[in-house]
């Protein structure tokens, strides 16, 4: 949601235009007045339960090619891994709300074909009159093994809010800034290394077949 509350000068064209670099399918756009001057009410709430487990890859469908993939959750097509994995450490499975709490460089690393589940404390009912509704606030990175993509090899280096370039050659582990400032993460939570072994072997058993 944008609050285009003065963001128009007077007298000039009432136009927008939404810009990325990313692949993104819009499937509809509305704007409102809002029709009264009550405030919403926000009530951050932090997850009882997150646990970091193996899940797989769902089944992808598309209506046309030129339609966004869609997941369907209900439906596994693997099990196994499909994709070349990223080499480096990864969160080990798990509770990982530690991690989860607040929005700044702590943070969950998976791999492809981890899920992670949440569980929260119900609310108490809004007072009379009121409506309620809920938002995924979400906080991180992505990255993955395309050829294309920056260090696409291996999970360092690690991002951090003050980095807003992704330019620097992965070093030493303990080199990188995040873990300078987090050292016991690696000790408590990123202890599962992962390599690219699995789906390299395959793929040399597949040719040799």
């Amino acid at each position: 949601m944008f609050d285009l509350a003065n963001v128009f000068k007077p007298g000039t064209p009432r136009k927008l235009r939404l810009r990325t670099n990313l692949e993104v399918y819009w499937d509809l756009l509305e704007w409102a007045v809002p029709v009264t001057d009550a405030k919403p009410k926000i009530t951050p709430l932090n997850p009882e339960v997150a646990d970091l487990h193996y899940r797989g890859y769902s089944v992808i469908t598309q209506a046309n090619a030129s339609s966004p993939e869609v997941p369907d959750y209900n439906r596994l097509s693997s099990s196994k891994q499909i994709w070349r994995d990223l080499i480096g450490y990864y969160t080990r499975f798990g509770d990982v709300r530690e991690l989860l709490l607040r929005a700044d460089d702590r943070y969950v690393i998976m791999n492809a074909g981890d899920e992670m589940s949440f569980r929260f404390a119900a609310p108490a009912p809004p007072p009379d009159g009121w409506v309620r509704d809920y938002v995924i606030a979400g906080d991180g990175w992505i990255k993955d093994g395309d050829y294309n993509s920056t260090f696409s090899k291996t999970v360092l280096p690690l991002p951090y809010h003050a980095k807003n370039l992704y330019d620097t050659a992965a070093g030493r582990l303990e080199d990188e800034w995040v873990y300078r400032q987090h050292p016991d993460d690696w000790q408590n939570y990123h202890t599962r290394y992962v390599t690219a072994d699995i789906f390299q072997n395959a793929m040399r058993f597949t040719q040799q077949r």
